[in-house]
């Protein structure tokens, strides 16, 4: 399929953990700018106003003998779509090339050479102090050619890196709390349960194991699922009237199921939980929330699933009073569709969560809020219809850190920001796509049906 380009961050690797609730009235915050661009004749012109609060941006670029890519990028098996035209950054020189004098850095994400979104906003070649406080430093400009400006992050020693080829990106694939990413029941067995008890065995089980499901399954109610686990809808998965409980477990991965009518929450991730990586389900109508994670849980990665016909989407942190959830609740939410949904997409206490390249449609309430100090970077996302696109503060819970920058707010109202949030650069590599493609590839590639079920089972192997 297609690709618009895309710029590339670094990751660092780092350890801790993640959780929230309510609803009501807005917070307070200021609105953040984008912009910049790259001029031609070898002279960079950048610019761009400053992620909200002043967050810091990251990394510089360079080009040779023009702003260079590379192309291709083949699609993962598991949906994520590799990286084409992609910028390589990392701020090495260009051949013949010197340092830039005097240009202003871009500041807060500005869009790179290409059409991709910057992670971060690139820093210009010369010396001037960007908007929002970081100094440029010693970018080159490229020989013959326009330098690659205003957009891109850092690669890994100049490089340009694709996301891994399994599709997991984000949280749940950075190394912490004694496991070097999510790999689930691999080297398991591989089992298809008939019944309802062959399910809950299967899913209950101490062991590693790899679990297909196959048609609907009632499961009356909250069901728990133990470590080192992957659960692999066939087609036409559901789980239904119930829903999954993973408490204080580790290393699973739930992909292509969709789960409809839970009895409580319908997923819900507590209790020191770490390493799980949930993509392409679907998830609507529960009796509470359709995704909550909470109490000190972390390293989760959500990517590509639909949410629809629900209130209470994603709850990450439990309560105002649930300050252990400091450094935990490390959370990726990236290419997900929600549907009409109404708050909580999501809304976050305490914790560090990284908002990416999601689809906002007619969301009635609001889109994301920050509460509690938590650290949210918003960056990518489509809004469309949704007056309140993010919250700094909600209800009764103060208010968390903001950090907004390439989105696009179609007939939407104006995000509200606040302070320098966190850098997600600094735990792992991603890419953004240009968020103006957003709707249409979210819409193609989100929720249960889309993925080969032997491509994924495959790759779980």
């Amino acid at each position: 399929m297609p690709r618009n380009a895309t710029a590339i961050v670094v990751l660092c690797l780092a350890t801790g953990a993640c959780s929230s609730k309510n609803s009501g009235s807005e917070g307070r915050g200021g609105t953040s700018g984008t912009g910049g661009q790259s001029a031609g004749g070898g002279v960079t012109a950048s610019g761009g106003s400053p992620a909200g609060g002043g967050g810091r941006t990251t990394g510089f670029t360079s080009a040779a003998g023009g702003a260079t890519t590379a192309t291709g990028g083949s699609r993962a098996a598991g949906g994520i779509a590799g990286a084409g035209a992609i910028v390589a950054t990392g701020g090495t020189r260009a051949p013949g090339g010197s340092a830039g004098v005097g240009g202003a850095t871009g500041g807060g994400g500005s869009r790179g050479t290409g059409g991709r979104i910057s992670t971060g906003g690139s820093r210009a070649a010369g010396g001037t102090m960007a908007a929002g406080g970081v100094t440029a430093t010693g970018g080159a400009t490229a020989a013959g050619g326009a330098t690659a400006s205003g957009g891109s992050g850092g690669g890994l020693d100049g490089g340009a890196i694709e996301p891994p080829a399994d599709g997991l990106i984000g949280f749940a694939a950075v190394p912490g709390l004694g496991l070097e990413t999510t790999t689930g029941g691999k080297g398991g067995p591989v089992v298809t349960p008939a019944t309802l008890d062959e399910l809950r065995a299967a899913m209950d089980s101490n062991d590693a194991m790899i679990i297909l499901v196959g048609g609907t399954f009632d499961l009356g109610g909250m069901t728990p699922l133990r470590s080192n686990k992957t659960l692999i809808g066939s087609a036409g998965a559901r789980l239904v009237n119930g829903g999954l409980e993973i408490y204080k477990r580790q290393n699973i991965v739930i992909r292509n199921i969709v789960f409809a009518d839970g009895t409580d929450d319908t997923m819900k991730i507590n209790q020191n939980t770490h390493h799980v990586w949930v993509d392409h389900c679907d998830f609507t109508n529960s009796a509470d929330g359709l995704f909550d994670i909470t109490r000190q849980t972390s390293f989760i990665t959500i990517s590509y699933n639909r949410f629809y016909q629900h209130s209470k989407t994603m709850l990450i942190g439990h309560s105002d009073s649930a300050s252990d959830d400091t450094g935990y609740l490390k959370t990726t939410v990236h290419h997900n569709w929600f549907d009409g949904t109404e708050q909580r997409h999501p809304r976050v206490r305490f914790g560090e969560v990284h908002v990416f390249n999601n689809y906002y449609l007619d969301n009635g309430l609001y889109g994301v809020a920050s509460t509690m100090e938590a650290d949210v970077v918003m960056e990518g996302n489509f809004f469309e219809g949704v007056a309140h696109p993010s919250y700094v503060g909600y209800d009764e819970s103060g208010p968390g850190d903001l950090v907004e920058r390439n989105n696009v707010y179609r007939n939407s109202g104006t995000p509200e920001t606040r302070g320098a949030a966190f850098d997600p650069t600094s735990y792992y590599r991603y890419v953004v796509d240009d968020p103006d493609t957003i709707p249409a590839r979210v819409k193609a590639q989100a929720g249960a049906g889309v993925l080969d079920p032997d491509a994924v089972l495959a790759a779980a192997r």
